[in-house]
């Protein structure tokens, strides 16, 4: 085998290899990395809570849908000033006992206003179906140097309540939820809910071969592309 030939041999052999690897990571990024998915989202926003401050707590309840509840969206508000107290998030399953299950500090100088504001936490794997109730409270705010949370006055969730001060409002906080799943998983959901071509699992295993297919494709031509422009002398 000449020279030439033994060139071509590794170039392919190289080919090969980072082909392997990126149906590796094809396959880690579908049936093993857990993505945020959204499960429960509230909106729109009406008029804003009270203020958060000593002696007020408030918060809402709201069913999971999914396992690995990992993230919780508020629309919060700053009263368009800036504001310095330490804020406490925290995150309680209420059944079959009222347990507190995470716990966040905050400062209110990092609340976005009248934006959403990102709480993670460590995934809870087994949140599916439970009933959970997030709460806000700041021992050290004032009226003056205090943030509040978004509302909707006309109690559009069905699955929770907004909570004031330990009592139930007619209203909810606006807010979405987030759970840690592997697209596979997210896949199978949407069949399972859905009619027709969404509902088909067939049609949902045809469709990932096909863009697999696309996404090999175009790999391999991104691969021939940019060997064209390797010498052959930086070769052995």
């Amino acid at each position: 085998m000449g020279f030439t030939g033994r060139i071509s041999n590794k170039l392919f052999l190289l080919k090969i290899i980072l082909l392997i690897l990126f149906l590796n990571w094809q396959i880690y990024l579908i049936f093993i990395y857990k993505h945020p998915t959204l499960d429960v989202e509230v909106y729109p926003n009406t008029n804003p809570s009270p203020p958060i401050i000593k002696g007020v707590s408030l918060g809402q309840t709201f069913l999971a849908k999914r396992n690995g509840l990992a993230k919780i969206e508020v629309m919060m508000g700053t009263y368009g000033r800036e504001n310095n107290r330490d804020i406490e998030f925290s995150l309680w399953e209420l059944r079959p006992n009222k347990k507190l299950v995470r716990k966040i500090i905050v400062n209110a100088r990092r609340i976005r206003n009248n934006l959403y504001n990102e709480f993670k936490f460590k995934p809870i794997s087994d949140s599916q179906g439970k009933m959970f109730y997030f709460q806000f409270s700041s021992p050290d705010s004032t009226k003056d140097n205090a943030v509040c949370c978004w509302l909707n006055n006309k109690n559009i969730y069905s699955n929770g309540q907004f909570i004031l001060n330990g009592a139930q409002q007619k209203a909810d906080i606006v807010f979405r939820i987030y759970a840690q799943r592997p697209i596979i998983q997210e896949l199978r959901t949407l069949v399972k809910n859905n009619s027709e071509i969404m509902g088909n699992y067939w049609a949902l295993v045809i469709g990932i071969i096909f863009f697999e297919l696309i996404q090999i494709v175009a790999f391999i031509w991104l691969l021939n592309w940019l060997f064209s422009f390797i010498p052959s002398r930086v070769l052995p």
